[in-house]
């Protein structure tokens, strides 16, 4: 099997950038490894995709990272990301389909917000397999198999002849 696990994003400080996440966006913050390990994560509560903020592998380039977050009410998304203290710098621009606008991280990374009928957003998430628990292990051990169990006479009379 393979799947997507997350998406790469530069950041002078994974610490600092993932209190941004937590307090401006209102997403979980993850690891894996012990604690202060590399691998910190941040996404939507029950998103399947994580945000890796790497520190430290490569210069900061700011700018448009590609990365699109989708939304079925834009409006009511700007404004509690102004209101949070979000910087856009592409303002809301609303079309037909819904609407579109680009907001930055403290290390100038560029986001897509893109509004779209929450049909597309039922659709887009049936496609990636829906929303789960990214606090569960997305790759769990293979179970290994149990043997039946005996009737509780076969296990005494196999106690017995020994």
């Amino acid at each position: 099997m393979l799947a997507l696990c997350d998406i790469a994003v530069v950041v002078t400080d994974a610490q600092r950038s993932a209190r941004w996440w937590e307090e401006k966006m209102g997403f979980s913050r993850h690891t894996v490894g012990p604690p202060g390990s590399h691998a910190l994560l941040v996404a939507p509560p029950g998103e399947r995709y994580l945000l890796h903020l790497c520190e430290g592998f490569a210069s900061v380039e700011p700018g448009n990272t590609g990365v699109a977050f989708i939304t079925d009410e834009i409006e009511d998304q700007v404004r509690k990301m102004e209101a949070a203290g979000v910087h856009f710098v592409e303002p809301l621009q609303r079309n037909r389909w819904g609407g579109m606008a680009k907001f930055e991280d403290p290390d100038g990374n560029v986001f897509w917000l893109v509004g779209a009928p929450k049909e597309v957003l039922v659709q887009e998430s049936t496609l990636r397999g829906g929303p789960v628990d990214v606090l569960k292990d997305p790759y769990p051990a293979h179970p290994k198999k149990k043997r039946p169990a005996r009737p509780r006479a076969a296990r005494r009379a196999r106690r017995s002849t020994r």
